[in-house]
C-alpha cells in the first residue's frame, strides 16, 4: 500500500516519524515523508538507507536561523503556557501553513492511506477532501480529554474537578487555534471543527499515542480510536550517528558521568552556549560529578569547560545514556524516553509547555530528582536536585527497573500493526 507520512516541528517531532515510516517500508509498504524541520535539518540520506522517500517541504515565511533564536529567546523568558502555546503557533507553526497545505494535496492524491502529527490540520483538511484516510500521531499524551487526569498546570482539586478543568482547557485551546483552522476549512467548503483537542488533533479512525505503557496508560474512556503503542524509535543497529572519537574511553575512566543536553531548544548562539555552559560548569563543581555537555557548535573548544568535563556536538543517546549516571534534559518527548530506556533517571530542565509536562510524568514515576525551570535557573539549585537524584537508590533501582520493562516493548511494530488492522478495517 501507499502510505503517506507529514509532520512538523523540532527533531523530536522527525524522528518518531522516521522511525514509523521506516517500519512501514520494512513491512513492505511504498512510504513517502514529508518534513517541515523548523531548524531545516535534511534527512534524505537516512531515508534512502531505511527505505522511504523524504521530501523537506520549506516556507519562506519560517524564521531564519536569526530570527529562530530570537524566537526562542521570547520563549524562554516567559513560563506563561498560554503565552508559550500562542508564540509557537504564530511563529512556528502559521508560516508553513500554506506550504503545508500544498504539500499535504500532492500526499493525498499519490497514497492511499496518510498518517500526520496531529498539529497539521491542513493534512485532514487535505485528506478530507481526497477522501483518503487518515491516521494522527500524539507524540504526548497530555491532550487528550480523561476523567482519569485532568490537564497539565490546573489545580488538583480531585476527580469532581477534573471535568471542569477540561472545559476551560478545551476553550482556551480553542480561542488559540479553531479560528485558522476553520478559516482554511471553510475554504475548502469543509463543516468547522468544534474542538481542537478532540476533533481537529485526533483522527477518528486511528490516533496512534507514542509514548511507552511505562508512561501511559491506556483510560478506559479514551475510546477505540487511541492506541498507547509505545515510542517509535529507531533501532540501535540503524542508527547513523557514531560515538565522537574518545568518548568511550573518558565514560570508562571514572565514574559514569552526568550527561547534559537541552537538544533543540538551545540555539546555535556561542554567547548563550558559554550562558548554559557555566552553569552546567558550576552545577558539576558543587556536585562534584564529571559531565558530558551536548552543544550544537562546531568549534568546541572556543566554550570553557575544566578535566572534569568532556564536549560533543552530537552522540548516540541510545548508545551513551545507559553508560551515564544520570542525564539533565529539557523535558523532550524524545530525550525523556530514551533517558528511561536507558534505565537513567533524569533531572529535567523544562524550557516550553509539555516538557514541564514530561518533567511532572518522571517525577510521578519516581525517576527524575526535582525539575527545575530553564528561566532564572540557577546553577546551586541544578546541582541541588543532581545530587539529590545520585544519592537515591531508590530512584536509580525504579530507573533501572522501568528501562528492562521498556526494553520489551516494540512501538513501531504495535503502530505498524494498528494501522494494517485499520486499513482491514478492524
Amino acid at each position: 500500500m501507499r502510505i503517506g507520512l507529514q509532520t512538523w516541528g523540532s527533531e523530536g517531532d522527525v524522528q518518531p516519524f522516521i522511525a514509523l515510516a521506516a517500519g512501514l517500508a520494512s513491512a513492505g509498504h511504498k512510504v513517502t515523508l514529508l518534513a517541515t524541520d523548523i531548524n531545516r535539518r535534511d534527512y534524505n540520506a537516512l531515508a534512502q538507507k531505511l527505505g522511504f522517500a523524504w521530501l523537506s517541504v520549506t516556507s519562506p515565511d519560517l524564521p531564519s536561523p536569526e530570527k529562530l533564536e530570537e524566537v526562542g529567546r521570547k520563549l524562554f523568558g516567559t513560563s506563561n503556557h498560554i503565552k508559550q502555546v500562542e508564540l509557537i503557533r504564530q511563529h512556528l507553526l502559521e508560516p508553513a501553513r500554506h506550504a503545508m497545505f500544498d504539500a499535504a494535496q500532492s500526499l493525498c492524491r499519490s497514497n492511499d492511506l496518510i498518517i500526520g502529527h496531529v498539529l497539521i490540520d491542513p493534512l485532514r483538511v487535505a485528506a478530507e477532501k481526497a477522501g483518503v484516510p487518515m491516521a494522527t500521531i500524539a507524540l504526548a499524551h497530555n491532550a487528550i480529554p480523561s476523567a482519569r487526569n485532568g490537564p497539565y498546570g490546573f489545580p488538583k482539586l480531585g476527580r469532581w474537578a477534573t471535568p471542569l478543568w477540561w472545559k476551560l482547557a478545551q476553550a482556551m485551546m480553542n480561542r488559540a487555534f479553531l479560528p485558522k483552522v476553520n478559516a482554511l476549512r471553510e475554504r475548502q467548503g469543509l463543516a468547522p471543527d468544534r474542538d481542537v483537542l478532540t476533533q481537529t488533533w485526533a483522527s477518528g479512525r486511528l490516533n496512534l499515542v507514542a509514548v511507552s505503557p511505562v508512561l501511559c496508560e491506556l483510560p478506559s474512556d479514551w475510546g477505540a480510536t487511541h492506541c498507547v503503542c509505545g515510542f517509535l524509535n529507531l533501532p540501535v543497529d540503524q542508527s547513523v550517528e557514531e560515538t565522537p572519537p574518545g568518548l568511550d574511553e573518558f565514560i570508562a575512566r571514572d565514574d559514569p558521568p552526568v550527561y547534559f543536553t537541552f537538544g533543540s531548544m538551545m540555539p546555535s548562539n556561542l554567547d548563550y552556549i558559554r550562558g548554559v555552559a557555566d552553569i552546567w560548569s558550576s552545577a558539576v563543581r558543587l556536585a562534584g560529578c564529571r559531565a558530558i555537555f551536548q552543544f550544537p557548535w562546531d568549534d568546541l573548544s572556543a566554550i570553557e569547560t575544566d578535566g572534569r568535563v568532556f564536549k560533543v556536538k552530537r552522540s548516540p543517546h541510545k548508545t551513551i545514556f545507559p553508560n551515564c549516571a544520570l542525564v539533565v534534559h529539557h523535558g523532550g518527548a524524545g530525550t525523556t524516553q530514551t533517558s528511561l530506556l536507558a534505565g537513567r533517571p533524569s533531572v529535567v530542565v523544562a524550557h516550553v509547555v509539555d516538557q514541564f509536562f514530561w518533567g511532572s510524568e518522571l517525577e510521578r514515576l519516581g525517576v527524575a530528582g526535582p525539575s527545575q525551570k530553564r528561566k532564572g535557573l540557577s546553577a546551586r539549585r541544578l546541582a541541588k536536585s543532581i545530587t539529590e537524584t545520585l544519592n537515591s537508590r531508590e530512584m536509580l533501582r525504579r530507573a533501572a527497573s522501568l528501562g528492562q520493562a521498556m526494553a520489551q516493548e516494540d512501538g513501531v511494530k504495535v503502530a505498524v500493526f494498528a494501522i494494517e488492522a485499520m486499513i482491514a478495517g478492524n
